[in-house]
C-alpha cells in the first residue's frame, strides 16, 4: 500500500527522492512546535487517559485508594518521520503542495535497519513503521502505557485528517539526545517514488 509524504518546498521533495534524505523529528520537537496544531501537537507521543468519572488509583505501598482526574505517560527518546496513508487535498494545503508517493515503506525500514552501528546513538536495528491510532481521552489504555513504541503511534482524534503512519527510529537504551531533528540519507529512492504537485 503506498504512502505519501508532503513537502513545503520542491527541493526537499527532490532530496528525499534522489538521496533518500529524511528529516526525523524528536517527539519533543513536535510537542514544542507551534503552528496552530498542523504539524505540532503538545500531546505527541503521549498517552493521556481522562475518563469523565475520574480514575481510582490504588497505591501499591499501602493499598490506599486515591481518586484522580487523569493519567499521562509519554514516550521519550524516539524520532519520527511522518507520512500520510492517502493523497489528500487538506494535507497538501496544510503540509505542502509537493507530494511524494512512496510505493514500498518496508524497503525504507530495511535500509534504516541496515545502518545499524555500534557507534551511533540511534538504534537503527529497531527502526519500525506503523499506522497512527487516533484515540479519545476516555479510551482505556490497557497495557499500552508501558510500551513507548505503541504510544508513539497514538494521537488525539482532532488529527485524524492526517491519516498518518510513521517511521520510528529510537535511541539506544540509556542514551540521551538533545537533538530536535536528525537528518539521515538512505540512498536513492527514485525506483520507489513519484512526485506530484497539488
Amino acid at each position: 500500500m503506498p504512502t505519501y509524504r508532503y513537502f513545503s518546498e520542491e527541493r526537499f521533495a527532490n532530496a528525499f527522492i534522489t538521496d533518500g534524505q529524511m528529516r526525523f523529528g524528536s517527539l519533543a520537537s513536535y510537542r514544542a512546535y507551534e503552528d496552530g496544531g498542523v504539524r505540532g501537537d503538545p500531546k505527541d507521543g503521549a498517552l493521556h487517559y481522562a475518563p469523565p468519572e475520574g480514575l481510582e488509583i490504588t497505591m501499591v505501598k499501602d493499598g490506599q485508594k486515591l481518586t484522580g482526574v487523569s493519567f499521562t505517560t509519554a514516550a521519550q527518546n524516539m524520532f519520527v518521520y511522518c507520512v500520510s496513508n492517502e493523497p489528500s487535498d487538506r494535507c497538501a494545503k496544510e503540509l505542502g503542495p509537493f507530494c511524494v508517493e512512496i510505493s514500498d515503506s518496508d524497503e525504507i525500514v530495511a535500509r534504516l535497519r541496515a545502518r545499524a552501528s555500534g557507534q551511533s546513538k540511534l538504534d537503527y536495528a529497531q527502526a519500525s513503521f506503523g499506522s497512527v491510532e487516533y484515540r479519545p481521552l476516555d479510551t482505556i489504555p490497557g497495557v499500552d502505557w508501558a510500551f513507548p513504541e505503541r504510544i508513539v503511534l497514538m494521537k488525539p482524534p482532532e488529527y485524524v485528517w492526517q491519516n498518518e503512519s510513521r517511521f520510528v527510529l529510537p535511541l539506544k537504551a540509556d542514551t540521551q539526545s538533545a537533538d530536535l531533528f536528525v537528518i539521515i540519507e538512505i540512498g536513492s529512492l527514485e525506483h520507489l517514488t513519484k512526485l506530484y504537485r497539488h
